[in-house]
């Protein structure tokens, strides 16, 4: 297992944050994105963000479908409301200005610009639309409902991102990669060939045990750069009101099983250079996933989140001297609480 050194804080020139938003049941409160954000590493406070607040259709019936960006009357009247309690976790916010697609703004307190999108554009496409109003070479897509339970060396991994080549995307491990190599190398007859490749092609560089090759383009939080990205949505592809890891995921980890050859299925994987950061050899969750159908409320719920994110971090660290590297009972990482709110219970679920 690798130790990282301490992380030094991410220049303004290099990184964006892109989180994507939507209408979600607990509109109009901000605890969900609120979440996310006391969630990032410290080595972020300085980097541009921006946010995306998708737009939506009204069901004639009275169920939503989020994923469809299908809304009931009720949460398309929250809202406007949740909107402006977003801006105001950042402070005072400067007057908007309108262009054909979106209603744009910005934080006068730092580099925090809103975009409200006009149309219903889905993940991919508000991915997209942010892209416009990136100035660095490289992006953390983070969406409203995903939180950094371990803090990643970024710094490290963008500097890997800015040296070689074949490495154009970095995906943070959930719950449900976790033995990620370790699980899917079997399940296919190239896969094995596709993971020790990749090892062999990193065995020399920095962080050589904590990547390995990721078959699919996941949409939880992950590092690309931005030239990557304009490269896949200048391919038709991809359709207002996609999810990438639907479409050209997908049809990423297709092109790989349909190479005639392991080689051919290796040099498949390569033309994109996905990768995931395996903490703990593939034993630790780095990124999870909130319900975001409960209310997150309140400062209790913030220092809980930060709290697990130092024991996660004081373990890995622990880990990290330990010869064997064999995961101990109070070591595991956590992967669900509890917190007891004025409302009722808020469970938090990684996936």
């Amino acid at each position: 297992m690798s130790t990282f050194l301490p992380e030094c804080s991410i220049s303004p020139n290099l990184l964006t944050i892109i989180i994507t938003t939507s209408p979600v049941p607990s509109a109009p409160s901000s605890g969900l994105i609120k979440n996310t954000l006391a969630s990032l590493p410290d080595s972020l406070s300085e980097v541009p963000i921006v946010i995306t607040f998708d737009n939506f259709t009204v069901a004639l019936h009275k169920r939503s479908r989020l994923k469809k960006g299908c809304v009931t009357q009720d949460l398309a009247d929250r809202y406007p409301a949740y909107i402006e309690n977003v801006r105001k976790l950042f402070g005072d916010v400067a007057c908007s200005s309108d262009d054909p697609t979106c209603s744009i703004s910005s934080s006068l307190n730092r580099d925090v610009t809103f975009l409200v999108l006009k149309k219903r554009n889905g993940f991919a496409f508000c991915i997209k639309a942010a892209l416009d109003y990136v100035k660095t070479p490289y992006v953390m897509i983070v969406q409203h409902d995903w939180l950094f339970i371990f803090h990643p060396p970024i710094s490290h991994l963008l500097s890997i991102l800015q040296t070689e080549d074949e490495v154009q995307y970095i995906a943070f491990l959930s719950r449900m990669s976790l033995n990620y190599e370790t699980s899917k190398c079997h399940t296919h007859r190239y896969y094995q060939h596709i993971f020790s490749q990749a090892r062999n092609l990193r065995s020399d560089r920095p962080l050589s045990n904590d990547l390995v090759a990721c078959l699919h383009w996941f949409d939880r939080p992950h590092l690309c750069s931005v030239e990557t990205y304009r490269q896949i949505f200048a391919m038709p592809m991809l359709k207002r009101g996609d999810f990438i890891e639907d479409t050209f995921g997908t049809a990423y980890m297709q092109s790989m099983r349909d190479a005639p050859t392991k080689e051919a299925a290796f040099e498949k994987w390569k033309k994109w250079g996905a990768w995931m950061f395996y903490s703990g050899n593939g034993k630790k969750v780095t990124v999870g996933h909130q319900h975001g159908r409960m209310n997150l409320l309140g400062e209790r719920q913030e220092e809980r989140i930060k709290n697990m994110i130092k024991l996660n971090m004081q373990n890995h660290a622990a880990l990290a001297g330990e010869e064997n590297g064999i995961l101990s009972e109070t070591n595991n990482f956590i992967d669900g609480f509890s917190v007891d709110i004025e409302q009722g219970d808020f469970t938090l679920f990684f996936k």
